[in-house]
């Protein structure tokens, strides 16, 4: 069995009832006490390596569990049109639980698609059904490699890059972390914003990461990587051949109709206040409105429309929003914004 996790509630393999979390070493803390110990006071990297030493260690190792298969049919009535996607994780779970210990892993997934068409929301959502933590890195404002990787101490306002942020800062050792629209990362000679993922999306090299601001090998080999992109051309081939591509297609109006009642389930239950007021589902009239929004405006639309529900309900002095169609014409006419009844 690979030597690379511990119990931690004692070292090697526990009868399943008396499992505790597992532990993957990520960081050398150890060799970041001796840097720290050599490192300049007044410098950035002492800091950087001070937190280091005391957030430890190890990080703990999400694992698969059966509900899981059940979770993700789920997310298939949620987000129809994700549902080849879906399929394909479905089967790495299934394999992930042959394994001992049946750890959360599957190989780098990028999500190609028109833009607004759910992708970010997914994973985001996978995340929570796979109960693990999740980090989003928008490629976008993606410039240069250090952003990913850190830059060197040497530069004035140096600092690590996101990939040891999110690890150091977390107590997951493979978060879900999403590249989104990598397919706008800068490839400025110069300053490649590439550099880091040729290393990273390699399990072997990932094991061996070195963030220039910090200095020291970290383990980035669980992390679990997902992307998006709208364009799979401007993608550099060496990257795009370390990604298992999905190529996700926008989805039907009877597709969104699902998805705004999700979206409406998942803001309801990030906010209890609101869901003790308004009903538990959508009404049909509601979620035709909404049907021909792109995914990425029906949360807002949604929050839009309850607040105009919620003010209609005050001044009437009732006691349920029922939302109406009504409540969702916000910039398309000066009609009456209010409830119906």
């Amino acid at each position: 069995m690979s030597d690379f996790w511990q119990y931690e509630k004692g070292v090697g393999e526990q009868p399943p009832a008396r499992r505790r979390a597992l532990l993957a070493k990520v960081f050398d803390t150890d060799a970041a006490h001796e840097a720290f110990e050599a490192e300049d006071s007044r410098s950035a990297r002492r800091e950087t390596l001070n937190r280091l030493r005391m957030s430890g260690s190890d990080r703990t190792l999400a694992l698969v569990q059966s509900s899981m298969l059940d979770q993700l049919d789920g997310m298939v009535e949620s987000q129809p049109n994700f549902a080849p996607v879906i399929d394909r994780l479905r089967r790495q779970l299934a394999l992930c639980r042959l394994a001992l210990p049946p750890v959360l892993q599957w190989p780098p997934l990028l999500l190609d698609g028109p833009p607004g068409i759910g992708k970010t929301f997914f994973a985001r959502m996978l995340a929570e059904v796979l109960d693990t933590e999740f980090a989003v890195i928008n490629c976008s404002s993606v410039t240069a490699s250090f952003v990913l990787g850190g830059n060197s101490p040497s530069w004035q306002g140096s600092r690590p890059g996101r990939v040891y942020e999110i690890l150091q800062g977390g107590r997951c050792a493979n978060p879900i972390v999403l590249l989104d629209e990598v397919d706008k990362l800068s490839t400025d000679a110069r300053f490649d914003g590439y550099g880091p993922l040729y290393q990273l999306l390699e399990t072997r090299t990932a094991s061996e990461f070195v963030d220039e601001h910090v200095g020291l090998p970290m383990d980035a080999s669980h992390v679990i990587w997902i992307a998006t992109s709208n364009n799979l051309g401007a993608i550099p081939k060496p990257i795009l051949s370390r990604f298992d591509v999905a190529t996700v297609d926008g989805p039907s109006a009877e597709d969104l109709k699902a998805i705004a009642q999700s979206v409406y389930a998942g803001i309801l239950a990030q906010n209890p206040g609101w869901r003790a007021a308004f009903r538990s589902r959508l009404p049909d009239h509601v979620m035709g409105r909404l049907a021909d929004m792109p995914p990425r405006a029906i949360r807002k639309r949604l929050i839009d429309g309850m607040g105009a529900a919620a003010l209609q309900t005050q001044a009437r002095k009732r006691l349920i929003p029922d939302l109406c169609e009504a409540d969702f014409i916000i910039g398309e006419s000066r009609r009456t914004i209010g409830f119906l009844g």
